[in-house]
């Protein structure tokens, strides 16, 4: 696109919402402040440009020329997302705006616009495929009782699980039993503590780091949680190729998300599954953020990503 050299990118999630100023690309300043509710949610549409704003005024942007957003929940959002297109239009006076899913400008972000795949796992965990004919796929990100196989969520509760056994004298790891009582406490406390939560999940999820941790250190039972859950999203991010895809030879399969700063307790495994299951997909390094796949949606119309991508072309305001 033509005359657009100043770009304003947000990645609205729930724990957070980060905003970019790109200046021809490169990006000159950048601010984070506290997240949003889903899109979808109740109040969803006022919690988003609240944050949106608060990272905006954060962010020393004067006058941009397209603004782009990747929002957590818009996938489910329907008719908010035609009107957070609007406001932010008449926000900050411009006549380009794209808006996506958090998990959109994260492919294309991660993927540098290019087809392929991208696996989010943090605390839930989910896939998305993109074809180079636009064919799209989404992969689990079902919720914690469903499905995010292979999450963060998925290795905290075996952990413990694990650890919950060693403390009843049911076997289990006498390691992680002790890692939990340093994060938790007393662990006869536990469900009290979990279920009485705001966010269950997240509080489970957390264990994840220490079951690493572990496994870092040597412990072979938390090293095999750590395996089985990478192998488990290789099988997610093969399943979206094989949907969006079907004849798909050569695949490219890129990451995001906390969890895989595990490094390669996870993309070791991952990378041998995905490699069994199709022998012609690659593990590449991230490119970029979501922020990065926001310039990208506003600085280019041609991406493979277009079904999935909200736009406004109207008068400048």
């Amino acid at each position: 696109m033509d005359n657009v050299t100043r770009v304003l990118a947000f990645d609205v999630g729930k724990s957070g919402c980060r905003a970019a100023l790109f200046v021809d690309g490169l990006r000159v300043d950048e601010a984070e402040t506290s997240g949003a509710r889903g899109l979808a949610d109740p109040g969803g549409l006022e919690s988003a440009l609240a944050a949106m704003r608060s990272a905006a005024d954060a962010v020393d942007g004067g006058r941009v020329d397209a603004v782009a957003a990747g929002v957590a929940g818009y996938a489910r959002a329907d008719d908010t997302g035609a009107e957070l297109v609007n406001v932010l239009a008449e926000r900050h006076h411009t006549c380009r705006v794209a808006v996506a899913s958090d998990m959109t400008t994260s492919h294309a972000g991660s993927l540098a616009g290019r087809p392929g795949v991208v696996v989010a796992a943090g605390t839930g965990s989910v896939a998305l495929a993109v074809a180079a004919t636009g064919m799209t796929a989404v992969v689990d990100g079902w919720g914690y009782l469903l499905g995010d196989n292979g999450s963060g969520f998925a290795i905290g509760r075996r952990g413990l699980r694990s650890a919950l056994r060693a403390h009843d004298g049911r076997g289990g790891s006498e390691v992680l039993r002790a890692l939990a009582e340093r994060r938790y406490g007393d662990l006869d406390r536990l469900p009290q503590l979990v279920h009485g939560a705001s966010n269950p999940p997240r509080i489970v999820a957390a264990f994840a780091r220490d079951v690493v941790g572990a496994a870092r250190d040597g412990d072979e039972w938390s090293s095999t949680v750590c395996a089985e859950s990478g192998a488990e999203l290789a099988r997610t991010a093969i399943a979206a190729a094989m949907r969006a895809m079907p004849d798909v030879q050569t695949l490219e399969i890129s990451t995001s998300g906390g969890l895989f700063d595990a490094g390669d307790l996870l993309t070791g495994p991952f990378a041998t599954e995905a490699a069994r299951l199709l022998p012609g997909s690659r593990l590449v390094p991230r490119a970029g953020d979501a922020r990065d796949g926001g310039l990208l949606m506003a600085t280019r119309d041609d991406l493979p990503h277009e079904t999935l991508i909200r736009r406004y072309e109207g008068a400048r305001t």
